[in-house]
């Protein structure tokens, strides 16, 4: 009786070892392929990180290019003529419509004209 206690002990004993060696074995299994997943993981997301810098970087130049763009564009402007400004130039023109002036000799000889002198 003691000697098949000692079996069966034995057996036991056998039979936890062997389910802690399997164990052992799956997490081994498990621990090796999350190492894997986590270095393709990240592997990935080094590969999406240069993506982002090169887009970041374009984004950039275009920004600046744009940039360029609109200082350009404004100084050019500051440069032109306004067309509120162009319509009071015209309305200046109109109000003193130079063509209608008379010369200093167009007037003496009007007056002496009207007057019936005349300059010899």
């Amino acid at each position: 009786m003691e000697g098949e206690q000692q079996d069966y002990s034995m057996q036991d004993s056998n039979t936890r070892l062997r389910d802690l060696e399997e164990r052992n074995s799956i997490l081994k299994e498990r621990v090796l392929l999350l190492g894997k997943n986590l270095l393709e993981t990240k592997e990935e997301l080094e590969n999406e990180v240069r993506e982002i810098k090169k887009q970041n970087t374009a984004l950039m130049r275009e920004f600046e290019s744009i940039n360029e763009a609109v200082k350009s564009l404004l100084e050019d402007s500051s440069r032109s003529v306004k067309r509120d400004e162009m319509l009071l130039v015209e309305r200046m023109l109109k109000d003193f419509q130079p063509l209608e002036f008379m010369r200093r000799k167009d007037v003496e000889e009007l007056v002496e004209e009207k007057t019936g002198r005349r300059k010899t």
